[in-house]
């Protein structure tokens, strides 16, 4: 008897016992890795992706390069993480047989896709900010390693997104017992202000044939918000849920939804073996699938990104449903903003499955496939954990039809055969407290959302247009959601909600006094408009009606939307009168209702610092720190509440993104806004030599001594690369425009007038530069805003930055452009062959040398250049191919009318041809248009047999408008 119960004992016990005995580790180490490496940033501010730039620069020819990873690893699976590449998580491999379950690149590939240009493919890349390819997802981000007491292990990764001044954590966590990881994202925006609001993990999975996506759903929506049956395509009779199904058409993204799920996937059918992404369902909406097409129009971007990794497809989970285009904003599928102050938290597992022969359901106990036949139901478990636990089986009625105690090991193939008796039908499993549903059930999940708006909604009402502008706005579109909200004020001119937008307008533009006009207007007709109030408190503020800003703040925490906002504002106001109790107060409240609200704890940092309270202080930095390890103000703020080196050597050491001298001056300016001027001083004191930097610290410093050495010192600085934005250094700038003859003030001040749309004040800022600058930048500038009338002006400044720096391909394009733009076409051409013979690797140039030969009609040399051009394209680009095609068809008109019929035949065909080397892949054959090309082979054929002169001036015609 004692023997028997040291059994069941020890039984009992084991999987427990084991489990404490599981540890994870995590190391840090460089890795060689053959790397196909990218260059030469733009040196001209850009538009869309102001205050980032992007580099142009990429190569066919590899080197090997180190690249740091982190490495997590327990007894089941290993993941790999590159920090110096956008912290994208490499790959993440089963241990026991060794498959990757995110795609694994062989090589570092970069190309010209994200919105910056640089970008790899593999792994999980995280997204925030606006629609796109992070500005970070090829460039170092801060990172950070830990071991945790659970004896898990994380690798922290954050940058700061200079798009939207918000910030991002992602926590990548291995348990010690499990198979699977966890990725935690902590969001915040740190700014009084509405944000762009865009987050999606993308997942890259290699392809094969065997490929299905595990995508519950009952439709798909596309970037524009329009629905489509999914899984099946019913024109093509096509189930896209199979990857090989997807044999037709161009590349393919689809936005699943329908049914309630908490899981997507993917299963390879011939290896037995799967993977799957599992979030409760709030936290990530959106499930996407996106392929490039299986036609050589799409395999070629397999030869562009890697080297014998195989072709890759992503699948990818969003916040929101559809990574939404501009024309989403006309379905119900629109646009969200991140409002002020406000973060965002949630966490997504990742795990590989095995050996279970299909797929039916997955939980964070184990993924679940089950076949039910006449008489049995069969059911295959592959679990992510050890487990002792009970497996029951229920029919419709809620009747147990089995119950079995189960012990699981992790990635360890379990299978029951369950007996049925003759009419038992199973409908739903239960394996712990979590519930798979069988197929008899599966439409309970299937959901009523719309998916087309109503046809009485009017677009162009007054409600309709300000939805339109506030998406614009949210798209960072500031100059067309302006005119979207003007209109439906032009509609309605009380519309409350168009009024608030037209504050937050006039705000971002720095017009604060008009910003309190609309926002008092507002007030007029609604005196409790939460959002009215807020605007109408921060216009305030910035004009130093105190009181007013007071008022507004006050009254807009009434409402729950705006309450930790104008609580947090609140703070500030009182901070920067040193009012330190009311600072603290507000402070407390701005976290009652916004636990997450970093700026909030920050503020009762400092108040408590400043007051004296030192265990109250520690308190509220060690609260930021366990939401964000990687914050960098709880760091400092540690260094000035002790002043001792290891402190100011942590903070430091904690910087490494790409641009360290953003995060610095992110943080002298925000202490700044507070009154804190010392601790300004003291993080500039530290940050890397930059002229935005000098400017900032000569005005920190203007009421002393040493302000004259700080100010020559920014004058001597380098302008190369700066590119100012934030709103706090406008009175920086002007401050030095009244304070010396310097003219880079005026540039950097009209820099940050442009970044908010407001152009006038740009372009007037940089017509008071005086001519003999020799800034090349400021003059393809001066360039691009002047308008259509003001050509001369236009060539003037092309022609001026062409001069100061002839080794710039980019201002020999521009000049080329508007010279193309004008129809001197002989000009064009002189202007661009030289930057073409003196690189003429460089396919941007060679590409525009081209059109300039075909604009001379000189399609022989045109010809010619495109056998020796290699183009390295970006995602979607066809363009030497179009040129490639109207070279061909010009020449075969040109052999046509010569009479040398063969030769014009055989120009045709060379049409139809898709060289690798111009970097389009071949289409499908229903997706090729090539109706040009049949009309020219039809009109050789009848001038064979008699002339057609006005049928060849048409063709000729169409084909000069390819």
């Amino acid at each position: 008897m004692k023997h028997t119960l040291y059994r069941l004992l020890l039984l009992i016990l084991t999987p427990l016992l084991t489990q404490a005995q599981k540890t994870a580790s995590i190391r840090e180490y460089d890795k060689t890795y053959k790397t196909y490496p990218f260059s030469d940033p733009d040196p001209v501010p850009a538009q869309r992706i102001y205050p980032y730039f992007r580099y142009d620069g990429f190569t066919d020819k590899p080197v090997s390069q180190q690249w740091k990873v982190v490495e997590l690893e327990n007894d089941f699976i290993k993941v790999m993480i590159l920090p110096q590449i956008g912290g994208k998580i490499w790959t993440a491999i089963d241990k026991k047989t060794g498959k990757p379950f995110l795609y694994d690149n062989g090589v570092v590939k970069f190309r010209d896709i994200a919105m910056r240009g640089p970008w790899t493919s593999g792994g999980i890349e995280a997204n925030y900010g606006i629609i796109g390819h992070t500005p970070n997802c090829a460039t170092p981000v801060d990172y950070l390693l830990r071991k945790n007491a659970d004896n898990s292990v994380s690798c922290f990764i954050s940058t700061l997104d200079l798009l939207t001044r918000t910030k991002w954590t992602l926590e990548i966590n291995l348990p010690a017992d499990k198979a699977y990881f966890i990725t935690r994202s902590f969001w915040h925006n740190s700014t009084p202000v509405v944000q762009p609001y865009y987050s999606w993990m993308n997942l890259g999975i290699k392809t094969g044939a065997d490929l299905r996506f595990l995508y519950p759903g009952t439709n798909y929506i596309g970037h524009d918000g329009k629905p489509s049956p999914w899984p099946t395509d019913i024109e093509h009779n096509k189930n896209l849920s199979y990857y090989a199904q997807n044999d037709f058409g161009a590349d393919k993204s689809f936005h699943v939804l329908g049914k309630h799920s908490n899981y997507l996937g993917a299963y390879w059918q011939q290896e037995d073996f799967g993977m799957i992404r599992y979030a409760n369902r709030e936290d990530k909406l959106g499930k996407k699938v996106f392929l490039w097409a299986l036609s050589n129009q799409g395999k070629i971007w397999e030869q562009l990104l890697t080297d014998s990794s195989g072709q890759y497809c992503e699948i990818q989970s969003g916040r929101l449903f559809n990574q939404n285009a501009e024309n989403s904003s006309l379905t119900p599928f629109r646009q969200v903003g991140f409002q002020p102050y406000a973060s965002d938290i949630w966490e997504e597992y990742w795990f590989p499955f095995r050996e279970t022969g299909g797929f039916t359901d997955a939980s964070l106990h184990a993924v679940i496939y089950a076949r039910q036949t006449a008489n049995s139901l069969a059911v295959a478990l592959s679990p992510l954990e050890t487990m002792t636990d009970s497996l029951k089986v229920y029919d419709a009625a809620g009747q147990v039809l089995y119950s079995k105690q189960v012990q699981l090991q992790p990635l360890t193939a379990a299978r029951y055969t369950i007996p049925l008796k003759t009419g038992e039908q199973a409908a739903k499993i239960v394996l712990g407290d979590a519930i798979t549903l069988l197929d008899t059930a599966t439409t309970i999940k299937d959901l009523a959302r719309p998916l087309t708006g109503p046809a009485t909604f009017h677009q162009d009402g007054a409600y309709g247009l300000y939805m339109m502008g506030r998406d614009l706005l949210r798209f960072r579109d500031y100059g067309a959601g302006e005119k979207k909200i003007r209109a439906a004020l032009a509609v309605d001119p009380a519309f409350v909600p168009a009024l608030v937008e037209m504050a937050f307008i006039q705000y971002r533009k720095m017009q604060y006094d008009s910003s309190f006009y609309f926002a008092r207007y507002a007030l007029g007709i609604d005196t409790y408009d939460p959002g009215a109030n807020y605007y109408y408190g921060l216009a305030a503020a910035k004009l130093g009606r105190y009181y007013d800003a007071l008022d507004g703040l006050e009254v807009a925490t009434l409402t729950p939307a705006f309450r930790s906002a104008a609580y947090t504002e609140l703070s500030r106001l009182y901070l920067k009168q040193q009012d330190f109790a009311k600072g603290y107060a507000y402070a407390v409240k701005s976290c009652l209702d916004n636990q997450g609200n970093i700026n909030g704890w920050l503020q009762q940092a400092i108040a408590c610092r400043l007051s004296g309270k030192v265990p109250e202080a520690a308190r509220a930095r060690e609260k930021i720190l366990k939401m964000d390890p990687l914050n960098h103000f709880a760091q400092f703020e540690q260094y000035l509440q002790q002043k001792n080196e290891a402190d100011k050597k942590a903070f430091q050491s904690m910087i490494r993104n790409e641009l360290p001298q953003e995060t610095y001056l992110e943080m002298a300016a925000w202490y700044h806004t507070i009154g804190q001027i010392t601790a300004a001083q003291e993080i500039l004191d530290l940050a890397p030599a930059n002229a935005e930097i000098a400017y900032w610290k000569a005005y920190l410093h203007r009421q002393d001594a040493d302000s004259a050495a700080y100010i020559n010192a920014a004058g001597n600085a380098s302008p190369d690369m700066v590119f100012p934005f934030r709103e706090e250094s406008a009175p920086v700038m002007q401050w030095a425009m009244e304070t010396t003859q310097q003219w880079q003030p005026r540039y950097y001040l009209a820099l940050i007038y442009l970044f908010r749309n407001d152009s006038a004040k740009g372009r007037a800022l940089l017509e008071d530069i005086p001519a003999t600058v020799t800034f090349a930048p400021l003059y393809s500038l001066k360039a691009r805003l002047y308008n259509a009338t003001e050509k001369d002006q236009q060539l003037a400044n092309l022609t001026r930055a062409a001069t100061l720096n002839p080794k710039e391909w980019r201002y020999g394009k521009m000049l080329t452009e508007h010279l193309v733009a004008e129809k001197s076409y002989q000009a064009a051409l002189k202007t661009i062959t030289p930057y073409q013979q003196s690189a003429p690797q460089h396919y941007i140039t060679g590409m525009l040398y081209i059109r300039c030969l075909i604009l001379n009609n000189q399609y022989t040399a045109a010809e010619k250049a495109l056998r020796d051009i290699h183009i390295l394209p970006y995602e979607g680009a066809t363009d030497g191919r179009q040129l490639y095609r109207k070279v061909k068809l010009m020449l075969a008109m040109e052999a046509l009318q010569q009479q040398r019929y063969k030769v014009a035949l055989e120009k045709v065909a060379e049409a139809r041809r898709w060289p690798l080397n111009l970097g389009a892949g071949e289409p499908y054959a229903a997706n090729k248009h090539e109706q040009l090309e049949d009309a020219v082979v039809a009109l050789i054929n009848e001038r064979n047999r008699h002339t057609n002169e006005t049928a060849t001036k048409a063709l000729l015609a169409q084909i000069n408008n390819l």
